[in-house]
């Protein structure tokens, strides 16, 4: 198989793969009743009235925003990975995805986003939700990109596409 070679596309195809399952679990959830908050009602929220959310522009909005929110964590783990290495991939995606559900649930919601739930199971299933996407990103990068991309336990890096180009022909 071929592998991606570079760590943008890397995040953004591991990101957008990976936020797939936490959506339909969200969904779940919500139809289930264990939680009232929606992501893409969440997401929409952010640009338009709470009454318009549903609307199919609402809905399209809301896709953009999640497709851009859940590539650019992508974006984060893959580089993340390219610094650190593969080595436990799963639970350095989950660290990213911890911060980012604590960026969003705790510090945007103080800056206006109305995050607020009527029911205290939520936020903890939306923290799983976070979870289960960084693992399944991790996951994805490491083994979707391309070994010229992450430092080697050997140490020998000639081959290795360095973190940050620095366009030294030397």
């Amino acid at each position: 198989m071929r592998k991606i070679t570079d760590r943008i596309i890397l995040g953004m195809v591991s990101g957008l793969i990976a936020g797939i399952p936490g959506r339909l679990i969200n969904s779940a959830e919500y139809r289930a009743g264990y939680t009232d908050l929606r992501y893409n009602h969440l997401a929409s929220s952010l640009f338009i009235p709470k009454n318009k959310t549903n609307s199919t522009e609402g809905k399209l909005l809301a896709a953009f925003v999640n497709n851009i929110n859940v590539s650019s964590v992508g974006v984060v783990i893959s580089y993340l990975l390219s610094a650190t290495g593969r080595d436990k991939a799963v639970v350095k995606g989950m660290g990213v995805a911890a911060i980012s559900w604590i960026m969003i649930n705790g510090l945007v919601s103080n800056l206006g986003l109305k995050i607020k739930s009527k029911r205290p199971l939520s936020p903890i299933l939306s923290l799983a939700d976070h979870l289960i996407f960084g693992s399944l990103t991790g996951f994805l990068v490491s083994k979707l990109g391309d070994d010229s991309l992450f430092p080697d336990k050997e140490g020998k890096g000639e081959n290795k596409l360095p973190l940050i180009s620095t366009n030294d022909d030397d």
